[in-house]
């Protein structure tokens, strides 16, 4: 199997999936090259193309979105390009059946802000922190005043600040294909942050009930991260993550296997 692992031409943060990947699909005998989804690439040449370090595509999301519909016609691509461009942008959040954290969406130039409590504020169409800022309570006009950085189009979204995530932390829920593999801890970050993270710990029940009923909607999946926020006792969906999520690999090495064999179990579902 010759397999493209598709990273992006300026990667904006090391990928420490990347080598680990690389290694294990080379061990079961398989060819593995990292091309950019926005390099000279002759996709029809791979057997899969893996998405993985896509990281600059909310700079460019038409791009990306045109690129994903390319080369699913071109190869087998993974995640499959429908549960890609369903991902892109965030209202996905409104149409999942699992408590979410409470989310107002709107553009730059016209989105309502809280008058109480500390809220966050992140684009509709974004990976890891970028333009993501939070404001205390009462800082309307703060946030104004940055957001009209933006173009007025551009989507936006507002979720209240959990204090949850600098104790218990945001719960990262890794899953191969749909099965929970590993649980990672991380605080959160915002411009110009490194990313905190602890674990791997086990997926408890409670987790995986959520995991299940979160992608119970998908046909095929080769990877997901279910990242959940506690509020009052209660678990609430922050983001699904079905495009280029880390998926804790170094912290995991076990997954890697599962994680080839379900692309083997694919790639030869699909042909």
């Amino acid at each position: 199997m010759r397999v493209a692992h598709v990273s992006c031409v300026n990667l904006p943060e090391p990928d420490f999936d990347e080598s680990l990947t690389v290694e294990a699909f080379r061990n079961r005998g398989h060819e593995i090259e990292v091309v950019a989804w926005d390099g000279e690439v002759e996709w029809q040449a791979f057997d899969v193309a893996i998405i993985r370090s896509t990281w600059n595509y909310p700079e460019v999301p038409t791009e990306f979105a045109g690129w994903v519909q390319f080369v699913s016609q071109q190869t087998r691509l993974l995640n499959p390009a429908d549960v890609v461009l369903w991902n892109l942008d965030k209202h996905y959040l409104a149409e999942l059946d699992v408590p979410v954290v409470p989310t107002t969406f709107g553009t730059s130039g016209e989105i309502e802000l809280p008058a109480e409590g500390k809220f966050v504020v992140k684009p509709t169409i974004g990976a890891g922190s970028m333009d993501t800022r939070v404001f205390e309570s009462g800082e309307i006009s703060q946030a104004k005043d940055w957001l009209d950085e933006f173009p007025k189009s551009k989507g936006f979204m507002v979720q209240p600040f959990l204090e949850s995530v600098l104790t218990v932390g945001e719960q990262s829920i890794v899953c191969i294909g749909k099965t929970p593999m590993h649980r990672i801890e991380k605080r959160p970050r915002f411009v110009g942050q490194d990313e905190s993270v602890t674990g791997p710990f086990p997926v408890e029940d409670e987790f995986v009930l959520i995991a299940e009923k979160a992608l119970e909607r998908f046909a095929t999946l080769l990877y997901a991260r279910v990242d959940l926020i506690q509020c009052e006792g209660t678990w609430l969906l922050s983001e699904l993550e079905l495009i280029e999520p880390s998926l804790f690999l170094l912290q995991n090495p076990e997954a890697l296997g599962p994680f080839v064999e379900e692309t083997e179990r694919l790639v030869s579902r699909l042909t």
